[in-house]
């Protein structure tokens, strides 16, 4: 018998077998997880659709990172020469200024916060804190407060990087600080340094972030392969790859392109490898560069990947407690510092 009930099942058994078919037929994409809840299942992406693992790659020697540096004022050093602070005019009118950190025992990286909180993000993925508050700080009162400090380490360079704006409070790209993975985002590029002192810049799943040590989300890449990123690029070519070469996920990629098209200030972070054996950092800040020339800059250097990081009145970096800009930066979420062991 034919009853309404009936009837009602026979409508929506099949639609909702058709629902679960279509929506087992689509592909996930790269979300932001909760802080501290790893998504193993996030798959990694990339240039041509192949992940850039950690293990084995291959990057071009740097060659030209000693003559680069004969072209610039060396401000200061330590460790031995190890961690040095440069600075230099630009061909385009631009200034910029840069620390060379080179991946040598008694020099470590990291990732410091505002107020020493932890963050946190909410089930949609914007960012928040665990405690529920808003922590920001300019990075020269977020280096000399006592949640920055390591035992038996000199804190000599830190800098802004990621991301702060009105939608997104804090960087949405995935961290990892002394080995623990706070956020996982497939979906962005992020650099990554390794217990064995190597530098990497890909797009990273929650498996890939396990080996590392520290990891810091921000893009779109800028530099990849030897290839430098070019607004006028419409196809990758020899020398030069179209903007966000890797399809990086971003809710204001509008904006992003903006800022490197103009003369806005920036920040970027290179990553190369020494021709002796070893790998290199250099974390970049400008005032007047388009990001096309910093990332020139940076391929002549001998980097071979790079990625841009925080922008605008963001752009901020201090070394050894003193702003590296003669301008206030507005308070940010977090920042990426470079300490040195104590003699």
């Amino acid at each position: 018998m034919l009853t309404p009930r009936n009837l009602a099942l026979i409508i929506i058994v099949p639609l909702a077998a058709a629902l679960l078919a279509v929506q087992a037929g689509q592909v996930r994409p790269a979300v932001l997880s909760r802080w501290g809840a790893a998504v193993a299942d996030q798959a990694s992406v990339g240039l041509m659709g192949k992940a850039e693992p950690l293990a084995g790659r291959a990057a071009p020697a740097v060659v030209g990172l000693d003559e680069f540096n004969r072209g610039s004022a060396l401000l200061d050093s330590a460790a031995d020469g190890a961690v040095q602070s440069f600075r230099r005019a630009l061909p385009g009118g631009g200034t910029l200024a840069y620390v060379v950190v080179r991946l040598v025992e008694g020099v470590h990286v990291g990732v410091i916060s505002a107020d020493g909180a932890t963050p946190a993000s909410d089930a949609a993925g914007d960012t928040m804190w665990a405690d529920g508050g808003r922590h920001l700080q300019p990075v020269a009162e977020m280096a000399a407060a006592p949640y920055a400090a390591r035992d038996g380490m000199d804190l000599v360079f830190a800098m802004a990087f990621g991301f702060h704006g009105d939608t997104r409070t804090s960087d949405e790209g995935s961290v990892v600080v002394d080995g623990v993975i706070h956020r996982v985002n497939a979906g962005r590029s992020a650099l990554c340094v390794t217990p064995d002192l190597r530098a990497v810049i890909g797009m990273f799943n929650a498996s890939d972030l396990m080996g590392c040590a520290q990891a810091a989300g921000a893009g779109p890449v800028i530099l990849w392969q030897g290839r430098a990123v070019s607004l006028a690029a419409d196809r990758p070519a020899d020398d030069v790859l179209p903007f966000n070469p890797l399809g990086e996920d971003f809710a204001q990629l509008d904006w992003r392109k903006k800022i490197y098209a103009g003369r806005y200030p920036k920040t970027a972070i290179g990553v190369g490898e020494l021709p002796g054996g070893g790998h290199v950092l250099v974390l970049a800040t400008a005032e007047g560069a388009l990001g096309e020339e910093i990332a020139r800059a940076l391929r002549e250097m001998g980097c071979s990947d790079a990625l841009g990081g925080d922008d605008d009145t963001s752009t901020q970096a201090v070394w050894r407690g003193q702003p590296v800009w003669d301008r206030p930066g507005r308070p940010v979420p977090d920042a990426v510092a470079v300490y040195v062991s104590l003699p």
